[in-house]
């Protein structure tokens, strides 16, 4: 994340908990705006969501970086942060699940 903040990158991520701790409604524009292609519901009562992607330009890797950096290097606490601060989860969300794909636009 930090090399891909350095070279002016972007990130998306993609966030497993479980359904009952995301407080918006799965594929809504509100959730993930620009990105409609909905959620991957499992059995356990969790659900992947995707946060970002190329064609919709992705977050900011310097300011990921600088987020992560706020929590001691822990990657899964800043992105619940940012979860709880945007509106997306409930204040004790869980997260079971973090991908983080980075790239750098040519």
């Amino acid at each position: 994340m930090h090399a891909t903040g350095q070279a002016g990158g972007r990130l998306a991520f993609t966030v497993r908990m479980r359904a009952d701790q995301f407080t918006m409604s799965a594929g809504s524009k509100e959730d993930s705006p620009g990105l409609r292609r909905g959620f991957v519901p499992r059995a356990d009562g969790t659900e992947e969501r995707t946060y970002g992607s190329a064609s919709t330009g992705g977050f900011d890797a310097v300011e990921w970086s600088q987020r992560v950096a706020e929590h001691h290097g822990d990657v899964t606490e800043a992105m619940r942060a940012w979860l709880v601060e945007t509106g997306r989860a409930v204040e004790d969300a869980d997260i079971q699940y973090l991908e983080v794909r980075g790239w750098i636009s040519e």
